[in-house]
């Protein structure tokens, strides 16, 4: 596949919000008065089709749609209203999971009548679920901490141990971690070049801890930046940056899936570490950061680019099948959906 037959569609919704979930068909959002909406995804979807906007073909076919949270009122199933704010949320087989300035909790999305469960009274600031179903725990000052929500894995009896399921991992400070494979970095500040690699080994679900050990080179893979004549802001070109055919006026239409689900696509994270392991999957997007700049590229050519500073979180879905090809990016008002599809001209 090349660039001609790649769709990006950026979904912009107007508003503030805490956080953001895709998962089984639902989408969740949740808003500043603390409520949780529970919205079908795929009859929004489905009903997008239907919506009348330019597509754009230079540099690659692009569209744009805003939309307010009123719009989307015809696709709400239902409210969930909880007290306090949150830090992070993961949902992992129909449970909620979140932190809040009380603790870690889980809740039950399929329990007609569910309460929220507190797992632990450690404040979290980050829940990061890999794509093999471990669940990462960042707890700042109170170190690192992994809660074992599937069943398939055990830690071997060396490692602390503060219920059955939940473990400490490390007593140094954490702001943030990142999964490569059954590895785990740890970056003691946000944004900061202080990280140390955590070295699992994994065998028939038994983990044992191998070590910790700082990280040297904080750097990953250099990609160029290229400056593009049609930002992602998809803002039409003006008469007078010379760029007079970078979108289409004709009535020219594009074969796209009616769900923007991909069989091919899928973003994934460039790996902290060693070129080996950066993705190599021809049609793969690979989601990278520099100190400052969070950008997308195909094919070593940069799709879209983001200051970090703007970002308040960012999700890729790698352990969903029809959500891989997704990158959503919340900022301060507004939340963004980036969808990449295959397209037919």
């Amino acid at each position: 596949m090349d660039n001609e037959h790649l769709l990006t569609t950026k979904i912009t919704i107007k508003g503030t919000f805490q956080d953001f979930q895709l998962y089984s068909g639902k989408f969740y959002l949740w808003t500043e008065q603390n409520d949780l909406l529970v919205y079908d995804w795929n009859k929004w979807m489905k009903q997008l089709a239907f919506v009348e906007r330019p597509i754009y073909f230079e540099p690659q076919p692009a569209e744009q749609l805003t939309v307010h949270l009123d719009e989307l009122e015809p696709f709400k199933e239902r409210v969930i209203s909880f007290t306090e704010p949150i830090y992070d949320s993961v949902i992992f087989d129909h449970m909620l999971y979140f932190s809040d300035p009380s603790g870690f909790y889980r809740f039950s999305l399929t329990q007609k009548n569910a309460k929220k469960e507190q797992i632990s009274p450690i404040v979290v600031f980050q829940i990061n679920l890999s794509a093999t179903g471990r669940m990462a725990l960042a707890a700042g000052e109170k170190g690192l901490f992994e809660y074992l929500a599937s069943t398939h894995y055990l830690f071997r009896s060396t490692i602390t141990h503060l219920t059955p399921r939940l473990i400490q991992l490390s007593v140094n400070e954490t702001s943030k971690t990142e999964w490569n494979q059954h590895d785990l970095i740890r970056y003691e500040k946000n944004n900061s070049q202080n990280a140390a690699l955590l070295h699992f080994k994994v065998q028939k679900g038994i983990i044992t801890f191998v070590e910790e050990k700082t990280l040297l080179d904080n750097t990953i893979i250099p990609v160029r930046i290229q400056e593009l004549p049609l930002a992602l802001s998809l803002s039409e070109p003006s008469m007078d940056d010379g760029y007079l055919f970078a979108y289409e006026t004709d009535k020219r239409t594009l074969k796209k899936d009616p769900l923007y689900r991909s069989p091919s696509i899928q973003l994934a994270h460039a790996a902290h570490s060693p070129a080996k392991n950066q993705v190599t999957d021809l049609d793969s997007l690979l989601v990278q950061e520099t100190e400052h700049v969070l950008f997308v590229s195909f094919q070593n050519q940069t799709l879209l680019t983001c200051s970090l500073l703007d970002i308040k979180k960012r999700r890729i879905y790698t352990r969903t099948h029809n959500y891989r090809n997704q990158l959503h990016l919340l900022f301060s008002d507004q939340l963004v959906l980036y969808l990449f599809t295959e397209v037919t001209r």
